[in-house]
C-alpha cells in the first residue's frame, strides 16, 4: 500500500481514509455462495381427536329399617341399616361446556328385583339418569353420585339377601 502525503497536511488524512474500515469493505466484499441444492423440512401429522377422562369413586348403599328402599343417599331421612355414602364422578377433558357426563339408569342386584332405579348427580333431582355439563375449560370437579331403588315387589319390600347397585357413567362432546 502506497501511502501518498501532502507535505502541507502530513501523511495522516490519506492513511486514515485508504485504512478506513468502510473503504476496505468496499475493495473486499465478502460474500456468501449457495453450495448445493435447497432442502425442504416436513412436519408429520397432528391428530386431533375429543378426549375425556373420567374418575370415579365408589360409593355405598344401605337399606330402609322397614326394607322399602336401599339407597347411597342420607338426605332421603329414616333409619338405615348399612352404610351410605355417594360415589363421586370427576371429569378431565379437551372438550368446552358443551361436553357433558352423563349417568345411566343405575341397576340393582339381589333378591328382590327394584321396580323403580333412580341417580342423582350434585345437588340435581331424582331422575332415570343424571346429566352434568362440563365447565369452561373441560373439566368436572369432584361430584357427588347417588342411586335409589324401590319395589314394588315382595310387599313392597327387599328381601333378605346380598345387593349391589351400580351405574354406567360416559362423558360426550356435545356435538
Amino acid at each position: 500500500m502506497t501511502v501518498v502525503s501532502n507535505p502541507r497536511r502530513g501523511p495522516g488524512l490519506w492513511a486514515s481514509l485508504l485504512l478506513s474500515p468502510t473503504l476496505i469493505g468496499s475493495f473486499c466484499s465478502v460474500g456468501a455462495a449457495q453450495v448445493g441444492p435447497n432442502q425442504g423440512v416436513n412436519f408429520g401429522q397432528a391428530l386431533i381427536t375429543n378426549s375425556c377422562t373420567l374418575t370415579t369413586s365408589d360409593g355405598s348403599i344401605g337399606v330402609r329399617t322397614n326394607r322399602s328402599m336401599i339407597t347411597s343417599d342420607t338426605a332421603e331421612g329414616g333409619n338405615f341399616n348399612g352404610t351410605l355414602a355417594a360415589a363421586t364422578i370427576s371429569a378431565q377433558s379437551n372438550l368446552n361446556n358443551i361436553g357433558f357426563v352423563q349417568v345411566d339408569n343405575p341397576t340393582l342386584t339381589g333378591t328382590t328385583a327394584a321396580t323403580t332405579s333412580q341417580v342423582k348427580l350434585g345437588s340435581g333431582a331424582w331422575g332415570a339418569s343424571g346429566q352434568v355439563n362440563l365447565g369452561p375449560d373441560g373439566s368436572l370437579a369432584s361430584t357427588p353420585l347417588h342411586v335409589k331403588f324401590s319395589t314394588t315387589n315382595n310387599g313392597t319390600r327387599f328381601a333378605n339377601g346380598t345387593y349391589t347397585a351400580s351405574a354406567t357413567v360416559s362423558c360426550y362432546d356435545g356435538l
